[in-house]
């Protein structure tokens, strides 16, 4: 059925039944630009991804995989150049109302999607109408688009956007791929296979076929003839495929960088970063990310994770230097914050907050009650101190930090049993609430979207915010942030923010890591975005 489907749709979409299969497209070209571009096609570029994920609706996922794959099918309406810096991309300008309640965007004219519907401010509509739907269950877009009223069709090619209090960080998000627009008519037609069985943007490159786990494939979009002004050229993208395969263990997807079998990788192993720097034939990129670094969400509506001094003592007992060297050879750096120290608004001081202490984590608990039992574990009354730790089992850097993380824990009195499940039952279970503690890593480049996520009330029971915290002022606080467009005044709403959640021990942040990625020096032309985030191929060329 989803074959007949992708079929049908790829054929709409002016590709042939043989391209299924020889991945050739029938060209029809707008401009003389796009058919050279068409001759100048450079091949397939061969992707080693890090894990799977849970769907390719970039609207309703919190992959940041899912991201790097999307950000080639749709197309944001602006794009980041920098940290508060953005260029046209859907719309081709807009204003800003003084309070930041109010977007009104221009939109290009001549851009359809991959389903032949045309791209105009209904799309828009529809897009944004559905990611705040309870229905569509979004995550990541839901704390991106923030405090959304409405979308207003002006006219054709011309779309407002309305919040309910001011939204400063919203061009920001919309240069994501998760506030990417997708074809209205495809959402329609395909319902909940919408993301599984097609997935349909305006973007340089088209969803030729995905199998679960295993592989995803893109082909280029023979009609895309426009492109942002921050790329090297516009019309059709220089390579004819783009294959994302996956590939969990560490080694064997760098040995696939290696033999050949894939030309770029990201997650490069921390093992071969000073091997990798110095080889010849591969270039290895590092960016600082952007975001939020690996941390320990604390899930507050179970028992005993309720205790503010069972958090606290938890902050104290984490070695996150000897993490850092043990786990990550050093390559990251120890987290002091919920932000990263890229980030706007990062604060220097809360490094100093919370260190490791592992004599004042006992102290903490026993005046909370909790004694050594006989085989080192504390309890109170009858109540043994055992925490349930909820991870996937790959990439294999998980296991090796929950070990790090449990080996810390029990030598206060913390036993910590660790649940490794497939991704469905992992993301079953903590969106649940059945946790006490789970993994977070996050990326990002504005600081009050991160905040939304991790922190705000709304995003609690199931949603981004699995520490499940709910706190009146901080969401108050939030909505401050992301309100304020002065940027000395929302520097010091962003430090605030980062001195309460420490103060209240929501979470533990453990490290800091560079976004890294090799590639075989035959590719060219990779575009990052400046938070480290998206690898982008549409410039990249293969010249071997």
């Amino acid at each position: 059925m989803e074959r007949i489907r992708r079929r049908e749709f790829l054929r709409r979409a002016g590709v042939t039944a043989g391209a299924l299969a020889a991945s050739q497209v029938v060209p029809r070209f707008a401009n003389p630009r796009a058919a050279y571009a068409q001759a100048q096609a450079t091949g397939t570029l061969t992707y080693g991804m890090a894990g799977g994920f849970d769907t390719l609706d970039v609207t309703t996922t919190t992959f940041t995989r899912v991201g790097r794959i999307g950000l080639h099918i749709v197309d944001p309406l602006v794009w980041s150049t920098g940290a508060g810096q953005y260029a046209p991309g859907l719309a081709t300008s807009w204003t800003i109302s003084p309070d930041a309640t109010v977007y009104t965007f221009k939109l290009r004219e001549d851009v359809k999607f991959h389903d032949g519907t045309p791209f105009n401010a209904e799309a828009v509509k529809v897009t944004f109408d559905r990611i705040v739907d309870p229905e569509t269950r979004a995550q990541t877009a839901f704390s991106f688009i923030g405090p959304y009223d409405r979308t207003e069709v002006v006219d054709r090619y011309t779309v407002r956007v309305r919040f309910k209090s001011g939204h400063a960080a919203f061009l920001n998000g919309a240069s994501s791929p998760y506030l990417g627009i997708v074809s209205p008519t495809a959402v329609q037609r395909y319902g909940r296979d919408f993301g599984r069985v097609v997935f349909v943007g305006t973007g340089p490159f088209m969803l030729q076929s995905y199998r679960t786990d295993a592989e995803v494939r893109l082909i280029r979009n023979p009609n895309y003839n426009w492109g942002a002004r921050i790329f090297k050229h516009e019309g059709l993208p220089y390579l004819q495929n783009i294959v994302y395969r996956i590939v969990p263990e560490e080694a064997t997807r760098l040995a696939t960088l290696e033999t050949g079998e894939t030309l770029f990788i990201e997650d490069v192993p921390v093992t071969d970063y000073q091997r990798l720097k110095s080889t010849r034939d591969k270039v290895l990129l590092e960016i600082p990310q952007g975001g939020s670094g690996w941390s320990l969400m604390m899930n507050q509506t179970r028992p005993p994770m309720n205790e503010l001094p069972l958090r606290r003592a938890i902050m104290h007992a984490i070695d996150k230097d000897g993490l850092v060297r043990t786990v990550w050879n050093s390559i990251h750096r120890p987290a002091c914050s919920p932000l990263t120290r890229v980030m706007f608004g990062f604060d220097q001081e809360t490094c100093t907050k919370v260190p490791y202490n592992p004599d004042q984590a006992r102290r903490l608990l026993e005046e909370a009650g909790w004694r050594t039992g006989p085989d080192g574990i504390r309890a109170r009354g009858n109540e043994r101190l055992r925490l349930e730790f909820y991870l996937q089992p790959t990439p294999q850097k998980n296991q090796e930090m929950a070990a790090f993380v449990q080996a810390n824990l029990r030598q206060v009195g913390i036993d910590v049993n660790l649940n490794v499940l497939a991704r469905a039952g992992y993301l079953d279970a903590v969106r649940q609430g059945r946790h006490h503690i789970q993994y977070w890593w996050d990326t990002g480049t504005d600081p009050g979207q991160m905040l939304r996520i991790l922190f705000h009330s709304r995003n609690a029971g199931g949603g981004t915010n699995r520490n499940n915290y709910r706190n009146a002022d901080m969401d108050r606080l939030i909505e401050q942030i992301e309100a304020t467009a002065d940027p000395a005044r929302r520097k010091e709403l962003i430090v605030r923010a980062q001195q309460k959640v420490i103060d209240e021990a929501v979470m533990v942040y453990l490290t800091d890591p560079p976004s890294l990625y090799a590639h075989d020096r035959s590719v060219s032309g990779v575009w990052v975005d400046w938070g480290g985030n998206y690898p982008y191929f549409y410039d990249t060329r293969i010249q071997r």
